[in-house]
Parts: C-alpha cells; structure tokens; sequence
C-alpha cells in the first residue's frame, strides 16, 4: 500500500478498548493471575512496616538522647550553682570579717543602727547584722530595738563559745529574733588579741540568698535549687518564683549518700508539688553543704513530645498515601497488564501469518488510463504487519486502490513517490507523518523504499520513531544541564550567535545578563552537596519564574547562570527583568529545616552597545557581575569600561600582597580578653595589620578575602603563627607572666597545609609552652566537610593548644557537633554583644553561657565596648569580655598588654 505517511490511532488502543467491552475474558485474565492483586498491597505493607519501623525507632532514639543530654545539663547546672553558692557564702564570711575587723580598730564602739536603710548591707537578702558580747546580749544591731537582747542560748553563740579556735559558723533554718522572719545565721567568734572568747559577730541572711543563682531562662516555672546539709537537713529551696519555708518544706527526702551525681525522681515522695524532675547535686564537704538543682522532666521533654506527635502525625498520613497510592498503582497496573496481555495475543497472530513481522511489504501495480499514464495504484499483496500499520487487516487492503483510502494531496503525494520509483527503479527515504484527519499510518517517522519488480513495485514500510526519538534526546541532553535541566553552555554557544543575528536583521536590542550567587560556597560546604544541588535546583525555577516567557536562562556551571534577553526595548526592560531577578532571591530558600538567604550579584552586557559578537557580551556581562562582587554584590550593574581598571587593580593588589609577604610586611597587633571576675587581663588575640611602606596600617577587611580568594592565606597564616611564637619567646625572657594568645586560622590552612605540623615546629623553634597558644575558627568553618573528623582538633589538643569557637551564633552548630568537637572557648559574635540590653538579647546570651558552661567551655564576649554591656555580661555569668571599651588591638610592646581595669571586678 502507498500513501502519505501520518500518525493515527494505535492498533493496541483499539485491540484494547474492544476488550474492555467484554467482561468475562478479563475476569478469566484475573482468575489465572491474581498474585497481580497482590504485588502492589505487599509492598505497601513493607512500606508500612518500615515507615513505622523507622519513625518509632528514631523517635526512641531521639528521647534517649534528650534525656543523656538533659543529665548532662542538670549536672553542669549542679556544678555552677555549688561555685556560685559558695562564692556567695564567702562574700558574706568577707562580711564577717570586715565587721569584726572595724569592731576590733573602733575599740568596740560600732553602731549598726540604720546600716540597712542606708544600704550599706543588702535589703534584699540580709536580714540582720549584730555583734553580741561574750555574755550572749548584743551590743549593737541593724534593728536598734534587739540591744540588749539575750541570745547566748542560740546555736550560733554556743557552737562558736565552744570552739577552739576561729570557724565559720553556719545554722539551718531558725525564726530570726532580730528580723521575726525565717533566716539562716552566719557567725564567727570576737577574739581577744589573747585569743580569749570575747563574742559573736551575726550576719543573718534570708532563705532566698542561697536561691539568689536560679537560672530563670534555663529552670523557667518547674525547676528547683536547694542547699541541705550533708546530714539531710534541708536549708533553702525555691522552685519557680516561691522560696519555701523550712516550716513547709519542699524536699521531702533526704539527698542520696553520694558525694555527687544526677538521678531522675519525683512524685510525692520527693517534693511538695509532686513533679517528675531530674536531680543534680554536689556536695562542699568543707562547708558541710549539699547544693541541688533540679530540672522539670515534663517541661524539659517538651520539644521532643511535639516532635513526636509531628511524627507521628506526619508517620499516619504517609500511610494514607501509601493506602491511596498503592490502589491506584495495583489499578494501573493490573489494566497495563490486561493491555500488555491483549498486545501479546495480537503480536502472536502476527507472527502466524508472516515470517517477516518487522516490516509492513506492500505490492503495488500501476493502474492507467487509455493514454498509459498512471492514474492510481492497486495494492496486490500486503503482510499482516503491513496491514496492520494502517489499522487494517490484509483482506481490507488487498484488491483495493489507494484512492479509495487517500484524497487531495496525501494521494498525490503518494503518487508521486510510487511514480519516481517506476521511472528511476527506486525511492528510498525517511519520511516524517504529518498527522491529520486523513491519515491512516501510526508511526512517527518511517523508512519508505519502493524497488521496481518488472511492471510492478515491491514496497517495504519500517516503522524507526523509536530511533527518532532517542536520537532527538541525545540532542536535547546535548544542550541541557542535567542537574536543574536548563540549557547549558554549549547550547548558549549555539544560540547567542544566531540571537544576535536575529536582532541585527530585525534592528533590536538584546541583553545578557551573567548571574553569580551570593554565598552559595558557604551553604554548600556546611549543609553538604546534596543540599547545594538542590538549592540549585530551586534557583533555576525561580528564574524561569522570574524572566519573561520569551527569555532564556543557561547553566554555565556551578553557580553561575546566564539569562539571554531578546527583543529589548532599552536598559529600562533590561533593569526590570534584572530587578525581579533580585527579588526572587529574598524569601530565602528552605533546606534541611532551616530557611537560608543568599544574594545574587547581576552584570548586564547590552548588543549593540557592549560587543557585537556573543564572546564579547558574555565576557563583558562576567566583568560587570565580577564589579557587582567587589563592591556589595546583591545588586546588578551594566558593563563599562572602567570596570577592566577594577580587575587590573585587583591583580596588582595580589602582587603587592605577594611582594609583602616575601618583604614580611604584615605585622601582629594584640588586644587583652579580660577576666571579668578579676579584673585582669586573662588571654588576648593576634590581630594581622598590612604596613605597607609609606602608607597608613591597613586592617585585615582590606586584604584577608582576598588572600582567602587566591591561597595566599595559606603563608599569611604561616607568617602569623611564627611571629606569635617569636614574641612570646621575647617577653618570656623579658620575665613577664604570660598569658595565652590566640591565634585566627582559615580553613583554608586546615585544607592545603599540615597546621599541626605548623604549629608543632613554630614551638619548637622558638621554645615556647603550647599551653600558651589558643587556635580561633569561626563557628561557619569549622562545620565544613572533613575538618571536624579529620582528627586533626585533637591532635592538637594533645599538643597543649586550647581550642576556640569564633562568632558563635552566625553558623550552624549543634549541641551534639560542639560535643564531638570537643572546644575550650566560646567568644560570643559581636553582634548579639550589641542586643544584650534588649530583653531577647539578654536572654539568649545567658542560654549561650548555660550551654558553653554544661559543655564544660569558658564563654568570651566579644565587641564590648561601654561599662553597662560589662556589668550585664559579670551579672549573666560571662567568663571574659573583649573589646574597645577594655583596649584596642596595639602593637606588641616589652610586656603583654593588659587592657583595661578601671572597673569593678564581679563578686
């Protein structure tokens, strides 16, 4: 048969949908298979079981680990509340002291009347001040109506009337004589120059003094502290705002005979409210003393309670979707196999009637008119395959004419072919279908040859749109990026060209804008590359979101795009696509349950006006987006020439910076990190300076991107430590104590050089201790790939170099990576150091400090720079303070430098 190719109904879908219309042979198909209805609902079971599986093993995994890291967070706490508590009761024996000091110098003429009401002891927690003769009747007191009074028979007087010498005495609960309230009594004994028992002196304090250090933001409404004597007897305990009194006590047990430890209890048993809490305590043998904290389990675990209802919410609407999903798929694909059935019964009568199913054979003869011209062709003989390309059977062909299928011009075309045949001997092509009304052929592409076999035509029809199609996918692969699916750079190489022909012809403009993203690398190397991949991913939606329907946008690789602009009608067009562009970077991007920003920097080449060829606009939109990069990036700009003078400057700026280095121009500065319960100088920093001749010092924002930028921080770093090291040696043999010096390195150092090896050698030349050298990596470095489990961290721990987390708070960490890291500082970011007097700054400072403490961590803030921000962190608990308000970086002088001190040390 010969005619027109085109596309037509498959013989498959009719075979089918007559099926579909008789019941019983596919109930027949169903009873001989019905494992098919089966296959599907058992993989959803194990679907099911492993979901569930997965959900209720990581959710037990997950409470077993909050409750380890709870303990370790009680027992941490425990420890801070036993060193606070006991600073506070050696601030009040200082008390003790002190009076008995100015009793003795006064020659026993003290007067305590009104010391309270003037302030000169606190309101808050002292109760009463007194100093009692040997006889037990106070001399004089904070409460003028008590002189006189006896007390000689009160525990304070008596155990100090006894004793043999000079002991701090501290009593359990008692009602106070003096202030009619509960209070817990402090004394020592007034000692003749003899030696001889002259009296006692008496600090009487509030209950609340030894509840003073309750951690609010990290105990909140539930949590307690308490202190109880080593024999069980219980001396002040608070839980949320009430401290309570010994008259109704709140513990109700005795605290276990260990010395220290953490143990989950609860109920009645335990304590008046009958709360489940986890239990930390720490005895002070010295003082006798017991110090308890305790953290609400329910309050604690409530993150994690709502995890797991979130999962398991999420775990039973999976499996919903599994249920819908698998009786759609088991319906899909018991019809698939009900077709594919049907397909293969017909493909069986194929092949009984023909040895040659690949190819549809026709034998067509010439039909003339009087004249002998060729008016038609009558098919002679067809095969089944043949026949059934057509969605005929062979009897509905054979003896027929080709007009009696096709008219117009799909007979003529057909003709035509069958005539060029008879008049040269052969007609061999591939030939595309045109679909169409009239048209019988299902196949896409067809090889077609017509041989002459004496009068008549042998005729071979194969169907090759399979071959078609892959080769047409090759191409399109050819030209698409696989990871986000958009064209590529070869396909850009191929299309610019030709658009710019285009627009030349037509007299338009057209644009090329080169994209570069803003802080990709960072989220790459923290979150990993799958995550970077799929942030990719989401970039190019947004992109083809954001241009014009008729716009391009190009994958160049990594994270550079290009978008082509035809058909522009000026830099006001271009500025509009460039500025949504922008805006669809700035709902952020969610990855791995976190929200991340990033920028793009934009540089826009226009044609004519910038190239007229597409390597000089591609190259000249990367300069102007390279301008973007130095100068703020997030922003677009059109190309200009004064932008090769940047790129020029920057060349010459890093062989100045490589002259430097050889010449050892870069310099070190140093500023104090200061002891804010001392008052002293604890640590300090090394700060590079660039003192390049004839110019004024150069502080490292000027240079240190660019030496990360071109390696060049490798040696800048090698530079540093050794010059460190060298001027530790010189104030060592100048006799200084010495305290620690910090040193910054870049990952980059972790990467491309031995840092142990540099460290290791850099003592060794110069004869230094290596416990006074500390390493800073930023929190965002530290987390990229290999360098937390490269072993290196501690290796040099072992070494003697403390470890130290830089601009905590700007990263991502977690609890569970800073416990595997294992660091020996925290310096708090700058920036959160500026918040601390609002409300949310203070209290997400102090969860900071509780969790750098529990992890066993001294804490550094740094950018403190009025007294107000100071006292805030000593209140907070902050170790050390580092800033302008105690010095600026300064050169290295004979002695370490000290910084400030003019400031009142924490109690």
């Amino acid at each position: 048969m010969n005619q027109q190719p085109d596309k037509a109904m498959s013989a498959g879908a009719r075979t089918g949908s007559g099926a579909l219309g008789h019941l019983r042979p596919f109930l027949a198909f169903l009873r001989q298979r019905l494992s098919l209805l089966l296959v599907w609902p058992a993989l959803a079971l194990a679907a099911a079981i492993v979901l569930w599986g997965y959900v209720l093993f990581d959710l037990e995994h997950e409470r077993i680990d909050r409750q380890a890291e709870l303990e370790q967070q009680v027992d941490a706490y425990a420890r801070s509340y036993v060193i606070r508590t006991r600073r506070s009761i050696g601030d009040t024996d200082r008390l003790l002291l002190l009076l008995r000091h100015q009793w003795a110098s006064s020659g026993h003429r003290m007067d305590l009347a009104g010391t309270i009401e003037t302030g000169i002891f606190s309101r808050q927690y002292i109760a009463a001040v007194a100093l009692i003769d040997r006889f037990g009747g106070i001399v004089t007191s904070t409460h003028p109506q008590a002189v006189g009074m006896y007390v000689g028979d009160q525990a304070y007087f008596v155990e100090q009337q006894r004793a043999a010498g000079d002991k701090l005495y501290l009593s359990g609960p008692l009602d106070g004589r003096l202030s009619k309230r509960e209070v817990i009594a402090f004394s020592r004994p007034l000692l003749a120059p003899d030696g001889q028992f002259e009296g006692v002196v008496l600090i009487s304090v509030s209950p609340s003094f030894f509840t003073q250090h309750y951690a609010e933001p990290i105990l909140r409404e539930f949590g307690m502290v308490g202190l109880t004597r080593i024999d069980g007897a219980v001396v002040a305990t608070r839980s949320g705002n009430a401290v309570h009194s010994f008259r109704a006590p709140f513990l109700r047990t005795a605290m276990p005979a260990e010395a220290a430890g953490v143990r989950r209890v609860g109920g009645q048993d335990w304590f008046a409210d009958g709360r489940s809490r986890v239990l930390g305590w720490r005895s002070f043998p010295d003082l006798g003393l017991v110090g308890i904290v305790g953290v609400d389990e329910y309050s604690a675990m409530a993150p994690y309670r709502e995890h797991r209802q979130s999962a398991i919410g999420g775990a039973w609407w999976n499996t919903a979707w599994i249920v819908l999903v698998t009786l759609l798929v088991t319906s899909f694909y018991v019809h698939a196999k009900w077709r594919r059935y049907q397909m293969e019964a017909i493909r069986s009568t194929y092949r009984l009637a023909t040895e040659e199913a690949g190819e549809g054979f026709f034998i067509n003869r010439p039909v003339r008119d009087a004249q002998g011209v060729v008016r038609d062709f009558e098919i002679a003989d067809c095969n089944h395959f043949g026949a059934d390309m057509f969605g005929k059977r062979p009897q509905e062909l054979i003896g027929h004419r080709l007009s009696e299928f096709y008219q117009g011009e799909l007979f003529d075309a057909a003709c035509a072919r069958l005539c060029q045949a008879l008049d040269t001997g052969m007609y061999d092509r591939e030939l595309e279908v045109h679909a169409g009304p009239d048209q019988l052929l299902r196949a896409r592409w067809i090889r077609y040859k017509a041989v002459r076999a004496g009068g008549d035509l042998a005729v071979t029809i194969r169907d090759i749109s399979e071959s078609k199609a892959h080769l047409t996918e090759l191409e399109r692969r050819s030209n698409a990026d696989e990871l986000t699916g958009l064209p590529n750079r070869y396909w850009i190489q191929q299309f610019l060209p030709k658009a710019i022909e285009r627009a030349q012809a037509a007299g338009q403009g057209l644009a090329v804008l080169f994209i570069d993203l803003d802080g990709f690398k960072t989220v790459n190397d923290a979150l990993g590359h799958a995550a970077g991949d799929e942030l990719l991913r989401t970039v190019g939606k947004r992109l083809k979101t954001a241009v014009r329907p008729r716009d391009h946008v190009v994958r160049l690789g990594g994270d550079e795009f290009v978008v082509v602009l035809e058909q522009t009608g000026g830099p006001a067009d271009v500025e509009q696509v460039a500025g949504r562009v922008l805006g669809a970077f700035r709902d952020g991007f969610h990855l791995q349950r976190s929200t991340h920003v990033l920028n793009a920097s934009i540089g826009i080449s226009l044609f004519p006006e910038h190239g007229g060829d597409a390597e000089t606009l591609l190259k000249h939109a990367d300069i102007a987006m390279y301008s973007v990069k130095t100068e703020g990036k997030g922003q677009y700009r059109f190309f200009q020439s004064r932008f090769y003078e940047a790129i020029r400057t920057r060349l010459e700026t890093e062989m100045e910076m490589r002259r430097a280095l050889d010449q050892h121009q870069f310099v070190v500065h140093y500023q104090p990190r200061v002891d804010l319960s001392a008052g002293t100088a604890s640590s300090m920093e090394a700060l590079v300076r660039w003192e390049r001749p004839g110019k004024e010092l150069i502080g490292p924002d000027s240079f240190i991107p660019l030496a990360e930028e071109t390696g060049l921080i490798v040696r800048l770093g090698e530079q540093v430590v050794d010059s460190v090291c060298r001027q530790l040696a010189h104030w060592a043999r100048n006799g200084a104590v010495l305290v620690p010096v910090s040193v910054n390195v870049s990952p980059r150092q972790f990467s491309q050089c031995d840092i142990l090896a540099l460290f290791r050698n850099a003592i060794a030349r110069h004869g230094i201790d290596p416990a006074l050298l500390e390493i800073e990596l930023t929190e965002s470095s530290m987390m990229q790939e290999g360098i937390g489990e490269s072993g290196v961290f501690g290796a040099l721990r072992e070494l003697g170099i403390k470890l130290c987390i830089d601009d905590f708070g700007t990263g991502y960490s977690s609890l569970s990576q800073l416990q595997r890291l294992r660091f020996d500082v925290l310096k708090i970011d700058r920036a959160f150091v500026l918040r601390i007097e609002h409300p949310e700054g203070d209290t997400l400072i102090a969860s900071m400090i509780a969790m750098a403490h529990a992890l066993g961590m001294r804490v550094v803030a740094e950018g403190v720079e009025n007294q107000r921000q100071m006292q805030l962190l000593q209140t907070l608990g902050c170790d050390e303070g580092q800033g302008y308000f105690f010095s600026r970086p300064v050169p290295p002088g004979e002695t370490q430098p000290v910084g400030r001190r003019a400031f009142q040390p924490a109690r």
